[in-house]
């Protein structure tokens, strides 16, 4: 039996640039999803992450001129590059309104 849905926002399906700073290190990736609260995202950072390891991170969202920049909470780790992240920071108006431009965009392309 799976864990129960946590969630508190709509996760949906994109690919976007993501930079994450790791102390003076920097490492490229991509989401796999996104929400409000979290993505889960594919990134190979050495040395491995840890749960419950901070990152600062750059999304680059094509709705805003600057990436996304938020602290996030490495929450589980995956076999292939893959990791779930929690914000622990908000976003600003125009951040909430740019992403919600994108989720726009993404539910009217779904089939």
């Amino acid at each position: 039996m799976g864990r129960p849905e946590q969630r508190k926002t709509e996760r949906l399906d994109t690919r976007l640039a993501v930079r994450c700073i790791r102390g003076d290190a920097t490492f490229d990736g991509e989401t796999i999803n996104l929400s409000l609260g979290g993505t889960l995202m594919r990134i190979v950072v050495d040395p491995p992450p840890t749960v419950g390891e901070t990152w600062q991170l750059e999304i680059v969202l094509p709705t805003l001129a600057e990436p996304l920049r938020v602290t996030a909470e490495v929450r589980w780790i995956g076999l292939s590059g893959e990791c779930g992240v929690q914000f622990s920071t908000g976003f600003r108006a125009r951040e909430t309104w740019a992403l919600g431009q994108w989720f726009d965009g993404l539910r009217k392309a779904a089939p």
